[in-house]
């Protein structure tokens, strides 16, 4: 082999692993084995290889189930990546003493194991802070003599790494760190801003609203330059226990819950086996600690630490769809009409599941944006004006939109979007202070036919058929737990599927709290829960407009009024 094909294979890191490094084996009593990349190293190896080829810095938030080797997987891409070139700086930081001294373990096992890969590439050699060699290592650092390398600290100090540059940097099971946000700025400040760096933030769940879970939720959503992995505990080849009973008898003893789960997730018997064990004896049969420390998706890992409002059996059946397309809604003149066209973009505020279908009815649901904002303190996380638009035959989630908005643009944005659902029925929020009135103004101001817009009722404790002038729902100490027990209980009745993954989470991080009432848990947003209920109250309590066969939308007339009917009450009229 010529010295360029013995460079070349040296870059190619799972044949790396292969020829060069040893682990343990899964199964202690074979020792150390050659280290073969798992799924998850996989998965890890290939992001990084996609960002250093877009020549960019490598910014990676892995968000895992429990012994998926993560950790190891990123160990060796930081070993290898130390070796390979002088003047690298490597640090890992671990939650807790102990788990520093394992991940030490393991780079002192590369070092001390290492086979020259292909007979010919060799380890530099050790040295010490002076420079002068050493047959091994005698601390959690390891200095060669090519200037580069590996250093090992428990995260504790929030001003570490001020003063020095790193090349590649490991925070290992970061949410479980003192002070995670402060340890993440001091650290990351010492890290270039170069296609060259690498950082690899890793951890399994803690609870909702943390500094990891922020970081996940933005960088799923693409609104950072951190690339999101989920690792699920089925996709792990170990997680599987073979049988204790013929396959028959094994499926008939599942209960409904673990059917579910079996079919939702389309597991092997031995997988389902195996989670069964895992739940019973690691979990204490304790299913949210299950779907914390086990998770099958990136909406279980993290589970709320209260109470949830609405039922999570029901929110993780719903068929959640990850890719949607994102984009605008601009109009545009044609002729003498104005037409809302749809706009693809990936920074839009619009993410569509469904297009607008010809002759159907929508039903659209918005909350303005109160300025109140989820963080008690440090960087400000101010609420959202968001719209749901559902299907009214199905129950559907079709689209979404979600942005930070001023109440006026917000709703002239709004009548856009109504108008493109084939002039939707529409139920905003009527907060005074929030902005709900001038939402609603601005919708109508827009054109938009009061006729679609919900009237609130006249008194909460009255007939909810009977309505007022007022347009809007009013959101009361009264109306407001209404407003989300009839989402509870469209959801428990599987009447109303969710696609969108930001709107599922929002579900499962509305808890109660030690006052009683339900509301979305510390640093996390319930905008997307408010505007569903409402697009849900469309259903219930507006009436359904009657489309003409050779019309795409739906002919309306005055709203709760049938044609002729002259109502001798003035301002309140009766539903159909």
């Amino acid at each position: 082999m010529n010295p360029e094909e013995i460079y070349s294979g040296f870059q190619d890191h799972a044949r790396f692993c292969r020829e060069s490094l040893m682990v343990e084996a899964e199964d202690k009593r074979l020792g150390l084995v050659p280290m073969v990349l798992g799924p998850g190293q996989v998965k890890l190896s290939e992001a990084i290889r996609l960002q250093r080829e877009k020549e960019v810095p490598v910014r990676i938030i892995y968000l895992k189930s429990r012994r998926i080797q993560a950790s190891t997987g990123t160990a060796a891409e930081f070993f290898h990546d130390t070796i390979a070139d002088g003047g690298v700086r490597t640090l890992v930081l671990g939650h807790q003493e102990d788990s520093t001294r394992t991940l030490f373990k393991m780079y002192r096992r590369f070092h001390e194991q290492y086979k020259p890969y292909a007979g010919a590439i060799r380890l530099p050699q050790l040295v010490d802070s002076r420079g002068l060699p050493l047959d091994t290592p005698l601390s959690e650092r390891l200095d060669y003599g090519n200037h580069s390398t590996i250093m090992c600290h428990t995260a504790g100090s929030t001003t570490y790494g001020r003063s020095d540059r790193f090349t590649n940097v490991h925070f290992s099971e970061f949410p479980y760190y003192n002070s995670p946000g402060e340890i993440r700025t001091a650290v990351m400040s010492a890290v270039p801003k170069l296609p060259h760096t690498c950082v690899v933030i890793e951890g399994t769940a803690a609870t909702v609203g943390d500094e990891f879970h922020t970081m996940c939720t933005e960088a799923q959503a693409g609104r950072s330059d951190w690339v999101f992995l989920f690792m699920a505990w089925q996709d792990h080849p170990s997680n599987r226990m073979p049988l204790p009973m013929p396959v028959g008898q094994f499926m008939n003893g599942l209960s409904r819950d673990d059917r579910d789960t079996y079919e939702r997730l389309g597991l092997r018997p031995e997988q389902m086996c195996w989670y069964l064990y895992t739940l019973r004896n690691d979990c204490n049969n304790d299913r949210q600690k299950m779907r914390r420390e086990h998770p099958a998706s990136p909406e279980e890992a993290f589970t709320a630490s209260s109470r949830n409002r609405f039922s999570v059996p029901h929110i993780m059946r719903m068929p959640v769809q990850r890719e949607a397309m994102q984009g605008e809604i601009e109009a545009r003149a044609v002729g003498d009409e104005e037409r809302m066209v749809w706009m693809p973009n990936e920074a839009g505020c619009v993410k569509m599941y469904r297009r607008p279908e010809r002759g159907k009815v929508y039903a659209c649901g918005s909350d303005c944006s109160q300025g109140l904002d989820a963080n008690e303190g440090g960087s400000p996380d101010s609420d959202y004006w968001t719209a749901q638009m559902l299907d009214r035959d199905t129950g559907e989630q079709v689209a979404v939109a979600r942005a930070r908005k001023m109440p006026g643009e917000s709703g002239r944005y709004l009548a856009r979007f109504l108008r493109l659902y084939n002039n939707a029925q529409c139920a905003g929020e009527r907060n005074p202070g929030g902005g709900g009135i001038a939402m609603l103004e601005a919708v109508m101001d827009a054109g938009y036919p009061k006729d679609l817009l919900y009237h609130d009722v006249i008194n909460i404790e009255e007939d909810p058929r009977v309505r007022g002038t007022r347009l809007g729902w009013s959101t009361t100490g009264a109306s407001r737990p209404l407003l989300v027990s009839l989402l509870d209980d469209a959801i428990r009745e599987e009447s109303i599927f969710v696609r969108d993954p930001e709107t599922q989470a929002e579900l499962l991080t509305f808890v109660y709290w030690p006052d009683g009432k339900a509301r979305a848990q510390k640093r996390c947003h319930d905008d997307l829960v408010i505007g569903l209920a409402l697009a849900w109250i469309v259903v219930l309590r507006m009436p359904r407009p009657r489309p003409k066969s050779d019309q795409m939308r739906p002919e309306v007339r005055k709203y709760g009024q049938r044609p002729g009917e002259v109502d001798p009450r003035g301002a309140r009229v009766r539903l159909r």
